[in-house]
């Protein structure tokens, strides 16, 4: 199995110095935790997409690379000050030059609880549309979630996805940012940028338009998207009270 973890941002709003994906949760950092997880349920073949500091993540990855056994390719994304949707765009070349019929994708600055991951590759594994996104409920398990930055998801009563965006306000679920998805994705992704849409949000609302966006619902496991200081201190709290 394949997955494509998006790694390019600058990260203005945490401003450790370094790429988002190698702060330290714990003992490891945010990439080489997502590395051992995917792992440990079957994903062997990973695709990193650089950007800001790419080459200190190359550095790193030296060491990754050993210390789980995995193959990794990185694609950079010179154009980082563009939207997250740019940076699924680089992963093309992988997809095509390794023959993969559909990849699993995830942030760099996200971080699931094991048994999110693992239920999402078991539920996920009958791929029948394009995208398939891993969603939650608003619940206590998830309380520490910033409801002004997650992104908001309108699912319907069979899975479809009716809208999705932070700012939409009729929701029932959150983007917790791992996907599944087919090759299909990055021919809608190029009609995005001639429209100037950059995000992966502009990609699902596209497949939503061809009924090809649903949504896998994993429930009463923790993530959190570590985006800002405060998300970084209320996820080392979470890993304190065992509970990622």
């Amino acid at each position: 199995m394949n997955c494509l973890i998006l790694a390019a941002g600058r990260n203005t709003r945490l401003d450790t110095g370094k790429p988002k994906s190698l702060v330290k949760v714990g003992d490891e950092s945010l990439l080489s935790r997502h590395l051992r997880i995917f792992k440990s349920f079957g994903v062997n073949n990973f695709c990193i997409v650089t950007g800001y500091q790419a080459e200190t993540i190359e550095e790193k990855l030296i060491v990754l690379r050993e210390l789980h056994q995995v193959n990794i390719v990185t694609k950079h994304n010179d154009r980082y000050d563009l939207e997250n949707g740019f940076s699924v765009s680089k992963a093309e070349a992988w997809v095509k030059e390794q023959g993969i019929d559909d990849f699993f994708m995830t942030m760099g600055d996200h971080i699931f609880q094991e048994g999110f991951v693992e239920s999402f590759i078991s539920k996920s594994s009958k791929l029948e549309s394009d995208l398939q996104l891993a969603v939650d409920i608003p619940s206590e398990t998830n309380k520490h979630i910033d409801i002004d930055d997650v992104t908001k998801v309108d699912v319907d009563d069979d899975c479809r996805i009716k809208a999705i965006g932070k700012n939409i306000n009729n929701y029932n679920h959150y983007d917790t940012g791992l996907f599944r998805l087919k090759a299909a994705v990055f021919n809608v992704l190029e009609n995005c940028f001639s429209q100037n849409r950059f995000t992966i949000s502009d990609m699902v609302t596209d497949l939503i338009a061809s009924d090809q966006a649903r949504v896998t619902p994993i429930l009463g496991y923790t993530w959190n998207d570590v985006d800002n200081s405060d998300d970084l201190k209320g996820t080392l709290k979470l890993i304190s009270e065992y509970r990622l």
